[in-house]
């Protein structure tokens, strides 16, 4: 870790920060700022796990450099967008392909003209959401809690909005985006992700279902307190009700598609995603490993949709997500990023040659209810949990460094 170029001073006020939201309700943090290839700030700060269901633990466990984080829609870029980088650079697909080409059985009327780049810029007019796993909240003929009929009944949810129209952040768009990635390949994401991506780059830490691949509990760190139960105000069948620790979290992912699936699943380090991140950042190649030509890279993080609020995968950072990134942040187009629900953000700058990593749990807390609401979280209200001041800390330094300004 070097601190070379950088000033102290911003360093030590990242750390008050996220010591101030560990000790006031957020459970634990990993943060990581890499700046020209070199880590300028990598720190742990307090725990991975601190519940069992609702009691304290006597001994929690602390956060610690190498716990393995639920990525949750990270691995919308990290696996789904990074394997159809791949996939283009080897023309084994095209972005303007429609998506019935791969996947006939999605055709009829708009779904028709649905293409694969509609679904990574999130506006192909599929609905926010799609719970196939709660009999309660779809029709009895999509309910689903096995992965072969979840994709069996994909192709067949009805698009909410017209095709290119209008940007609705989707998770069905990533589900879809996975299934066409393993008819593609023919094979499973995780085996496809793993065996093209991550072995190749040395990456140890980084996949899917790591505890039934023998990973130990106390490598991971923990999210929920009782399951999906948001705390005990939500149930459907086959609901977890345990702490959850090293299984998903994403109901989608985890009930309705075994754990594999385009939209979450992922699970990494900090150090791992470094690398992958810098893999975007270098233009598609780290050290020996190549995974697409810098005009593929260009293609994915350079093409806006229509509201240049995505390119393809990537969130494009604006007034509109200052909360999230900041507002210390370029003009749109040089910095990209992506959040996960639970408690994930990155930030790549292409401009200054940065990256920034924050990996924090904050739903390993008690739930707020508001109302009918039960997805607000104690841990999700502390400045580091939130990310715009942490990153915008960052930032402050970054200007400091480079223009000598206060």
């Amino acid at each position: 870790m070097s601190e070379v170029n950088f000033p102290i001073e911003w360093i030590q006020r990242v750390r008050n920060e996220i010591i101030f939201s560990t000790k006031n309700g957020l459970c634990g943090a990993v943060a990581s700022f890499s700046l020209n290839n070199d880590i300028i700030y990598q720190e742990a700060h307090g725990f991975q796990r601190k519940y069992n269901e609702l009691e304290l633990m006597p001994n929690p466990e602390p956060a610690k450099i190498d716990t393995i984080f639920d990525l949750a829609s990270l691995t919308k870029i990290f696996s789904t967008t990074i394997g159809f980088m791949k996939l283009v650079d080897e023309k084994r697909i095209c972005v303007d392909d429609k998506v019935k080409k791969y996947i006939p059985e999605f055709s009829g009327g708009d779904k028709d003209v649905v293409t694969i780049k509609q679904l990574l810029q999130h506006n192909s007019g599929y609905a926010p959401d799609f719970h196939f796993y709660n009999p309660k909240l779809v029709p009895p003929n999509f309910y689903s809690q096995t992965r072969s009929k979840t994709i069996e009944l994909l192709p067949k949810v009805p698009l909410l909005n017209k095709p290119g129209t209008v940007t609705v952040y989707s998770d069905l768009n990533f589900v879809m985006l996975g299934i066409v990635l393993e008819k593609v390949t023919n094979m499973r994401q995780d085996e496809f992700v793993d065996t093209v991506i991550y072995k190749p780059l040395g990456l140890k830490n980084t996949g899917y279902a790591l505890l039934q691949k023998g990973f130990p509990k106390n490598r991971f760190e923990a999210s929920e307190r009782c399951g999906n139960t948001r705390d005990g105000h939500i149930t459907f069948p086959n609901i977890r009700t345990k702490t959850i620790q090293g299984e998903v979290q994403d109901e989608t992912a985890f009930y309705s598609m075994e754990q594999i699936s385009g939209n979450a699943g992922l699970f990494s380090t900090v150090n791992d995603l470094t690398v992958l991140c810098q893999l975007i950042l270098n233009k598609g190649q780290f050290g020996g490993y190549r995974l697409c030509s810098e005009e593929v890279v260009n293609l994915f993080t350079c093409s806006l949709n229509v509201d240049k609020s995505y390119t393809l995968g990537f969130q494009v950072p604006s007034i509109h997500t200052e909360l999230i990134y900041g507002m210390l942040l370029p003009e749109a187009g040089t910095a990209l990023g992506h959040t996960g629900w639970t408690g994930k953000c990155f930030l790549i700058d292409f401009t200054h040659n940065s990256i920034i990593l924050i990996l924090n749990n904050k739903k390993h807390s008690p739930v707020i209810p508001i109302g009918n609401d039960f997805n607000r979280f104690e841990g999700g209200m502390l400045p580091t949990s939130i990310y715009g001041g942490t990153n915008q800390l960052f930032y402050a330094g970054i200007l400091e460094s480079k223009f000598g300004c206060k």
